[in-house]
C-alpha cells in the first residue's frame, strides 16, 4: 500500500533498521534477503532525501533526522499492530497467539507449572514463550517484543499500566544440619552467617527497606555466594552454614527434596509486590487480558 508517494512496507523496514542498524540482522527479522533490505534503505534515503544511517567507522549509525523519525515510527507501528491484533471476542480453545512474557526466575518454578497446566486445557493452541529477564525490559515492552512483564515493583515503569499479581514474604533458608539452624536464630546469630544472594539494586531496595533490614538482605562482608537466579541458591546451601532470604512460596517448592529448614526472619521484613506491566496501546486486547486472568488465577491457587 502507498501513501503520499511511499510504500507503508518501507516504514517497517525503517523500523527495524533504526532498532538494528545493520542490514543483515535488520533483513533477517523481516524475513527478507540482504539484497531487499538495502534497496528497501536506497527508496528510502531516496524519499526523505536523507542517508538515515550513515556509516561510522563498521557501524551504522542513525542521522539527526532518523532519530527524530525513530519514536514516532515505533508509536505509529504498534498503534498499527495493536487494531489489527486486536481480538476482543478473544475466543482461548480456538486461539493460536504467540504470547512472549518476561518473569522474575523466583516465580519461574513455582507460579509456571500451575499456569502451563492451565493453559493446556483452556487454549491447548496458544504458544508461551517465557524469556529470561532483561535489563531494560520497558524497552522490549515499547517495541512490542513483550506482551507482558511481570517484574518487582520496584522496578515498575510509570508509563505503562501495572497491576499486583503476587506478593513476596521472605524467609530465611539454611541446611538442616547447621548448628546454628537448630532452633529459630536469633538476629545476632542471623547477621554473624554468611549469606547466599542473588545481585540486586540496592539503591531501590532502599526505598522499601530501611538499613538494617537492608543489611540484612545482603550486608556487606556477609555475603559468601553470590548466584545469577534464585533457583540455584536452595542446593547451593546443603552440606554448609550459608543462609539465604527467600521467597517463602519458592522455598516451599525447592526444598521438598532437600535437606534444607525454613526458619522465620528474625526482623519485620516488608511485603514486596510482583506486578504485571503491558503497553497502554494493549489494554484492549481480549487475548492479553484473558492471559493475564489466567495468571491471577494461578497466583490464587498457590495460597
Amino acid at each position: 500500500m502507498r501513501f503520499k508517494g511511499l510504500d507503508l512496507n518501507l516504514l517497517v523496514a525503517l523500523d527495524m533498521l533504526l532498532d538494528e542498524r545493520n542490514v543483515t540482522r535488520a533483513a533477517q527479522r523481516m524475513n527478507v534477503g540482504q539484497p531487499a533490505m538495502s534497496a528497501a534503505l536506497a527508496r528510502l534515503r531516496d524519499h526523505f532525501g536523507d542517508d538515515l544511517l550513515a556509516v561510522t567507522g563498521r557501524r551504522l549509525m542513525p542521522t539527526a533526522l532518523a532519530e527524530t523519525l525513530r519514536q514516532p515510527l515505533r508509536e505509529a507501528i504498534l498503534q498499527i499492530e495493536a487494531v489489527v491484533g486486536m481480538e476482543r471476542n478473544f475466543v482461548p480453545a480456538t486461539s493460536q497467539r504467540h504470547f512472549a512474557i518476561e518473569m522474575p526466575d523466583y516465580l519461574v518454578p513455582v507460579l509456571l507449572p500451575v499456569l502451563t497446566r492451565r493453559l493446556s486445557h483452556a487454549a491447548p493452541g496458544i504458544v508461551l514463550e517465557l524469556r529470561s529477564p532483561s535489563r531494560d525490559p520497558s524497552a522490549l515492552l515499547h517495541k512490542g517484543e513483550l506482551d507482558l512483564l511481570i517484574t518487582p515493583g520496584i522496578y515498575s515503569d510509570p508509563d505503562y499500566p501495572s497491576e499486583v499479581l503476587a506478593s513476596t514474604h521472605l524467609v530465611l533458608v539454611g541446611w538442616a544440619d547447621n548448628p546454628d539452624l537448630q532452633q529459630q536464630p536469633s538476629l545476632a546469630t542471623v547477621r554473624r552467617l554468611q549469606q547466599a544472594i542473588v545481585p540486586f539494586d540496592r539503591i531501590r531496595l532502599a526505598r522499601l527497606l530501611t538499613e538494617d533490614q537492608l543489611e540484612l538482605y545482603g550486608g556487606k562482608g556477609r555475603v559468601g555466594l553470590i548466584v545469577p537466579n534464585f533457583s540455584c541458591i536452595p542446593p547451593s546451601l546443603v552440606g554448609t552454614n550459608l543462609i539465604s532470604l527467600l521467597d517463602a512460596r519458592l522455598a516451599a517448592t525447592l526444598i521438598q527434596n532437600l535437606p534444607l529448614v525454613v526458619w522465620d526472619v528474625p526482623i519485620a521484613m516488608p511485603t514486596m509486590d510482583d506486578v504485571m506491566m503491558f503497553h497502554p496501546l494493549r489494554d484492549h486486547d481480549g487475548g492479553l487480558q484473558w492471559l493475564r486472568s489466567e495468571l491471577h488465577a494461578a497466583t490464587a491457587t498457590l495460597g
